[in-house]
């Protein structure tokens, strides 16, 4: 089975694609840095609280630490990549945001199972976003690898000597 992936000239058809690819890393890294920044001030509330059942506590906040943490390290990637057009880190974050996305369907199921719709609809919303950012940086790669190869062949397409071999011989 094919599935044509879209190819997208512009973000949001007002912006060129690389300039949105890095609007949509300052909002992600601006986002991921406020989210940190509550999963801190919540865990520090906890400890401060009466309650004793920390056992999940303490693993869920490690896990959502170390996932909002490579979600910092890695939107400041995307901003880099997309400032210097390195396609290799392009698709280094295509990679983990992919991955990402994957892997965030089971907490919505989880979320969806427990009927909070609103969260379900929240976290829904973020994973087209994410969606839309790997068609975008998709597209950039695509866009760029094409203007590499243009300009390999022009730079050496012109250069090279062109051999002509007659039909009639044969090298054996």
């Amino acid at each position: 089975m094919h599935i044509k992936v879209p190819d997208v000239k512009r973000c949001c058809f007002c912006f060129p694609l690389r300039r949105g690819i890095i609007i949509f890393a300052c909002v992600n890294l601006i986002f991921s840095l406020v989210a940190v920044a509550c999963l801190v001030i919540k865990t520090e509330l906890q400890k401060l609280s009466i309650t004793n059942d920390t056992s999940l506590e303490v693993v869920t906040s490690t896990v959502l630490f170390s996932i909002l943490g490579m979600g910092v390290i890695l939107n400041i990637l995307l901003l880099v990549a997309g400032y210097q057009k390195d396609i290799l880190m392009l698709r280094l974050y295509n990679y983990y945001a992919t991955a990402t996305t994957l892997a965030a369907l089971v907490p919505i199921f989880l979320l969806l199972s427990l009927g909070l719709l609103f969260e379900v609809f929240t976290a829904l919303f973020a994973l087209l976003m994410q969606c839309y950012v790997i068609v975008l940086v998709r597209s950039e790669v695509v866009k760029l690898e094409n203007d590499e190869m243009m300009s390999n062949e022009d730079m050496y397409g012109e250069n090279l000597p062109t051999i002509v071999v007659p039909d009639d011989v044969t090298l054996l």
